[in-house]
């Protein structure tokens, strides 16, 4: 049985289903921007993952098994904050460097550590966290970290 995105009785069986509907329906009725994303993807699987700016560098898991202690991570405070919250490594890492990506966490708005690290990040935005290159672990000021 093929799926049509005109046809109504092939919406709402799954969320999976109407996912595949709806990049059906983008893909006719948006060719070029289409063809635009697709070559975006292609293009950023060519790169290599230590060219891309929009990756940490190392994952949390993995920093933590070869760091002994956080204060070695470019951005320590954040990490710290997360981790020190219940999130896991690899998402505390991914958030320490900026990114907002709390549907890693959950998709639900109202999960409780959702909310959480949303205010952890918010406000480290707000201090300014990350405008500046990381500084040495010598100059930190510990008066500035949010709690």
């Amino acid at each position: 049985m093929t799926l049509h995105y005109k046809n109504p009785n092939d919406w709402g069986k799954s969320p999976l289903t109407d996912s595949a509907l709806r990049k059906q329906q983008f893909k006719a009725e948006n060719p070029e921007q289409w063809a635009a994303m697709i070559e975006a993807d292609i293009q950023a699987l060519s790169t290599p993952i230590f060219e891309s700016e929009d990756y940490p560098p190392f994952t949390g898991t993995e920093f933590l098994a070869t760091h002994s202690t956080i204060d070695d991570h470019p951005y320590s405070a954040a990490f710290g904050q997360f981790l020190g919250n219940g999130i896991d490594a690899d998402i505390a890492n991914i958030l320490a460097f900026g990114e907002k990506r709390f549907d890693l966490i959950s998709d639900d708005f109202d999960d409780p550590i959702r909310q959480l690290a949303t205010r952890i990040y918010n406000r480290f935005e707000e201090m300014g966290y990350w405008d500046e290159v990381p500084q040495e672990p010598i100059n930190i000021d510990y008066d500035n970290i949010p709690y």
